[in-house]
């Protein structure tokens, strides 16, 4: 019998779910702003915006990139974490933007509006980052 049952715990063990993947939340953060993040005694700040992103219309050699920091204060800590979005790319599901752990949280940049145009530069405070965030579970 105890063959029998050490087959069964290893026959549940094999075909048990995988864990769920960690849950991600967005928010919206504009430039200068420090947003509280609920349930987690986090604050985020968009602390600085660097974009050089070729113009729409416009013929760039380069596409570009735009650099956002954030800064993650978490129970007396601070930490400063550094997302990337490509230049000439406008979907707002991540794939134009890069992702940076800190604190113990991953974060990904969704998107970064407003996108320049031909000669018209967004003033600073005018941008909005779309970050997603949840807890870091490494591989």
């Amino acid at each position: 019998m105890t063959k029998f049952s050490f087959f069964i715990v290893l026959l549940l063990l094999a075909t048990a779910c995988p864990p769920a993947p960690p849950t991600e939340n967005v928010l919206e953060i504009k430039n200068g702003e420090t947003v509280e993040v609920a349930g987690e005694q986090m604050k985020l700040t968009l602390s600085a915006v660097n974009d050089s992103r070729c113009p729409k219309d416009a013929q760039c050699v380069t596409a570009g990139e735009a650099k956002v920091t954030l800064t993650i204060n978490k129970g007396g800590a601070t930490e400063t974490a550094e997302l990337t979005g490509k230049g000439l790319c406008y979907e707002e599901d991540g794939t134009c933007g890069s992702e940076a752990t800190a604190m113990g949280y991953r974060f990904r940049l969704l998107s970064l509006n407003p996108y320049p145009e031909q000669n018209v530069m967004p003033n600073p405070e005018d941008y909005v980052a779309k970050v997603a965030y949840s807890v870091f579970q490494p591989n």
